[in-house]
């Protein structure tokens, strides 16, 4: 298995993500992990339906990730794309074991009480607190929004 991005984007699949990350990356499969909506049909549902038709796509909870990313075995001969929708999914991979060496955030909505960090990132005090953690532990954080931008570092 290759990881070719690892990206926070809380629209999860979507039209950027379908007709240029995929493609411009190569990725055969993505890899939506997310602990809530592994038990919503329709969020499910809503994200099969966005993935391209020829990417395999696989829903996971961090449980099944950190067995699955563990596995040198797992996905043989894929391109992934990690999506997550939540900063914090980080924190708990990270828990069970799972650090990525360098993670997009892509887009992170507006919500109550969040600092806008770049264009489209917004965090939350404790999400800004759990992306330092683990920058501290080698994770290097950068803003990309298209596959033809620019990665602009993320300083913490």
């Amino acid at each position: 298995m290759e990881i070719k991005n690892i990206r926070v984007d809380s629209r999860g699949i979507h039209g950027q993500v379908a007709v240029s990350w995929i493609p411009s990356l190569g990725v055969n499969r993505v890899i939506v992990i997310d602990d809530e909506i592994i038990k919503d049909e329709m969020q499910k549902s809503m994200l099969k339906m966005a993935c391209p038709k020829n990417v395999k796509l696989s829903i996971i909870s961090t449980d099944r990730a950190k067995l699955r990313l563990s596995d040198p075995n797992s996905y043989e001969n894929e391109n992934i794309m990690i999506i997550l929708q939540k900063v914090n999914t980080l924190k708990t991979l990270s828990d069970k074991g799972i650090i990525f060496p360098e993670v997009n955030l892509g887009n992170v909505s507006n919500r109550a009480n969040t600092t806008q960090l770049s264009k489209t990132v917004y965090l939350t005090d404790e999400e800004l607190k759990n992306i330092k953690e683990l920058n501290k532990k080698g994770t290097k954080f950068y803003y990309q929004m298209v596959a033809s931008g620019n990665k602009e570092t993320i300083n913490l």
